[in-house]
């Protein structure tokens, strides 16, 4: 099959040596929402920063989608992509090939704050606190604490797998009223989740009915001592409102997504003291560029045989 891809001009002699792809272009960076509706498959990114809204309003193609058979995702959300792109006879995403390193960091970044990394590492020419001081304020566990999750994809199940190995109770709302694929995990109301929660994981699309999905009425219901950890896009909190909440001593934070990204210079969230925030990169590992492509590949065979894709879109 013929492709063309946004990727950098290069990788197209790579997607061309892949099985199944015959011949493989290079979309421009300028252009690169005038897409060719003379490829059967085609491979995009998602927008980024300003490139966002440019997406969100790029013109259809004219004739689209033309001879187009794929439109293959690099990303697992499907947001920040024109609307007329999913009119296209198939479209799949690259959801789950990112769960595992997004569990990873979910889980460290709840092991740090639990045990206090960041105030407990001693710096140069401190001196060594006395043994007492861990008795009196001992560092926290995951241990037999609860683990909110909110959202129930391959991210969240990939989150609450690690919480379950460590102890945790773990309670998840989903959209669906299907319950969880995985005994450890229990489906409950997200007022519930919210209330209950030690540790709460953002792990849902964001979409009109999820947006600011954690508000100011659901953030004031929270334990004063809970810790929100965003690994899904960061419309799904209300910013000033958890600002507010910070700003009381109450609620700790670790976000990987915000709104906008990146935030505004002097944004008070970005070094407040009650809140850590690292730029979106809790998907990077070294194995994502070969399983994006194993991704392609599959989808590209599955395609040619009428199978069901992998990462699907309705």
């Amino acid at each position: 099959m013929r492709i063309a891809h946004q990727f950098a001009p290069p990788m197209s002699a790579m997607l061309a040596g892949l099985p199944g792809i015959t011949e493989a272009t290079h979309i421009p960076q300028e252009s690169r929402w005038a897409l060719p509706t003379d490829r059967d498959v085609l491979f995009v990114l998602h927008g980024q920063g300003a490139d966002r809204d440019e997406a969100n309003h790029a013109p259809r193609p004219a004739g689209w989608p033309g001879a187009v058979k794929l439109v293959q995702l690099a990303s697992a959300g499907a947001d920040d992509y024109p609307p007329w792109l999913f009119e296209a006879p198939a479209v799949a995403s690259a959801s789950g090939i990112t769960a595992i390193p997004i569990g990873e960091y979910a889980l460290a970044v709840m092991l740090a704050h639990a045990k206090q990394l960041a105030t407990i590492t001693l710096k140069a020419g401190e001196e060594w606190p006395e043994r007492t001081q861990f008795v009196d304020q001992p560092l926290a566990t995951l241990h037999g604490r609860t683990l909110g999750l909110i959202g129930l994809g391959n991210i969240a199940r990939q989150v609450g797998k690690y919480a379950h190995a460590f102890g945790m109770e773990i309670i998840a709302a989903r959209a669906s009223a299907a319950p969880s694929p995985d005994l450890w995990i229990r489906t409950a109301p997200l007022d519930e989740v919210v209330a209950r929660a030690d540790h709460l994981v953002l792990a849902a699309p964001i979409t009109p009915a999820t947006q600011h999905l954690l508000n100011a009425e659901r953030l004031a219901r929270m334990k004063a001592t809970a810790h929100v950890v965003n690994v899904g896009r960061g419309g799904l909190i209300d910013q000033e409102a958890l600002l507010a909440e910070l700003d009381k001593g109450r609620l700790w934070a670790s976000l990987d997504v915000t709104d906008p990204e990146p935030l505004p210079p002097g944004h008070r969230l970005q070094g407040h003291p009650r809140c850590r925030i690292t730029p979106h990169v809790s998907w990077s590992n070294p194995d994502i560029n070969r399983r994006i492509m194993e991704r392609l590949v599959e989808n590209i065979r599955r395609l040619g045989a009428g199978e069901p894709l992998l990462g699907a879109i309705d």
